[in-house]
């Protein structure tokens, strides 16, 4: 198997990269459909950063193996 192909399979059992193409899949959500940044106060974008820079850290630690070795 080439090292892409055990990168990818990797990366399909990566917690943190699912939780980052959630983030992907938010951004353009809330890009695309401004009812939702409409709704969206401005006092909460800094929670709502420091939860994702949380959620980012606890993955980060969670992970034990590189991607290619999943």
């Amino acid at each position: 198997m080439t090292k892409m192909k055990r990168y990818m399979r990797g990366a399909m059992h990566s917690r943190t990269m699912w939780f980052s193409l959630a983030m992907m899949v938010f951004g353009a959500v809330e890009m695309y459909f401004p009812y939702l940044r409409d709704n969206i106060q401005p006092q909460y974008y800094g929670p709502i950063f420091m939860t994702i820079g949380v959620i980012c850290g606890i993955l980060r630690f969670l992970t034990k193996l590189p991607l290619d070795d999943k």
